[in-house]
């Protein structure tokens, strides 16, 4: 009786070969079409029948014959084998398109340096760079559309890998005209009865405010830059908490190519750049360490100038002066 076979696992290529000798009825023949040996071709027939426990061929029969069985695995075995060449095809398609790594990174990060390098090293593998805002930096990762994502901590990190690069200093943004304007940094007492805004929703309106005498905004540095306008100016809070870089992707999801660009991230060089080797931990050198390492140079060569006046003398001595030119305006 003959019976269907859709469940039972036959190679593929062993099916070509029965169904060439199915539809020539001739093993000589089928060969040759074939480009292989009688006896292969034999074999092949033979490992089907052994797998599935019947006769292809009606062995009675003067000439090649096949049995019901063998028909009815000749019915079955086209939709399998156009099944395997689809996906023969999908598969080469996917090894011939090229690789891509995609990066996503939240404002204040520059990438810029790490991505020329990994295009130096690997031109074969694509990078697709995304910037995201900080809400949705972790949510990349979580759907699947950022490998990696330089994020700004804390964030929820439950379910993901994070490698902390390096800190970012706090500044506090005022209108020009502020006495801020005449210090080179300060601390937070000297804020004191001011009005602070921090971690605004939109940051472009909150210095807008800003910039128009409304109070003044405490910013990560690199956020702060990113908004420079002619009519603010932004100055370090030395003891205000500072921000963390760091850059995180799925946990137990971190490939060869994902982990060679954490290594570019963090000094691997070129010379000891491989796909397979373990992150290393060389300290990563931000652009605020570049330009306060090039400050300190310059002003070891510099002459010692008078210290600026802190934000509180600069604000008594425009009280004073004020004062004055009202008694003066009165005296005549």
């Amino acid at each position: 009786m003959a019976r269907t076979y859709e469940r039972v696992r036959v190679d593929v290529t062993d099916l070509r070969h029965f169904v060439a000798v199915a539809e020539q009825l001739h093993f000589a023949r089928a060969a040759k079409s074939l480009g292989i040996s009688r006896q292969a071709l034999s074999a092949s027939v033979k490992r089907i029948e052994a797998e599935l426990g019947i006769e292809l061929f009606d062995r009675a029969a003067e000439s090649t014959t096949l049995s019901d069985d063998g028909r009815t695995l000749l019915a079955d075995s086209a939709p399998r084998i156009e099944a395997e060449e689809t996906r023969l095809a999908e598969l080469a398609e996917i090894a011939a398109a090229p690789k891509t790594l995609h990066i996503a990174f939240v404002p204040g990060v520059t990438i810029g340096k790490w991505t020329l390098a990994w295009e130096a090293r690997h031109p074969g593998i694509l990078l697709r760079v995304r910037p995201q805002e900080e809400e949705d930096s972790v949510a990349v990762l979580r759907d699947g559309i950022a490998d990696l994502s330089f994020v700004r901590l804390p964030v929820k990190d439950h379910g993901l890998s994070v490698i902390p690069l390096y800190e970012e200093v706090a500044v506090v943004v005022a209108s020009k005209d502020h006495a801020i304007a005449a210090v080179d940094e300060l601390t937070l007492a000297d804020l004191a009865g001011e009005k602070i805004t921090r971690k605004p929703a939109v940051v472009s309106d909150a210095v807008e405010l800003v910039a128009a005498g409304v109070g003044v905004l405490i910013l990560p540095q690199s956020i702060a830059r990113l908004h420079a306008r002619k009519d603010v100016v932004a100055r370090p809070i030395t003891d205000a908490p500072r921000t963390e870089i760091a850059i995180a992707w799925m946990q137990d999801d971190l490939s060869p190519e994902m982990e060679e660009f954490v290594g570019i991230v963090r000094g691997r060089t070129a010379a000891s750049s491989r796909m397979t080797q373990t992150i290393e931990s060389e300290p990563v050198v931000t652009p605020e360490e570049t330009a306060a390492a090039k400050k300190a140079k310059a002003a070891k060569k510099a002459p010692v100038a008078a210290p600026k006046p802190t934000v509180r003398q600069v604000k008594h001595s425009r009280g004073a002066l004020q004062a004055r030119n009202r008694k003066r305006g009165g005296g005549r």
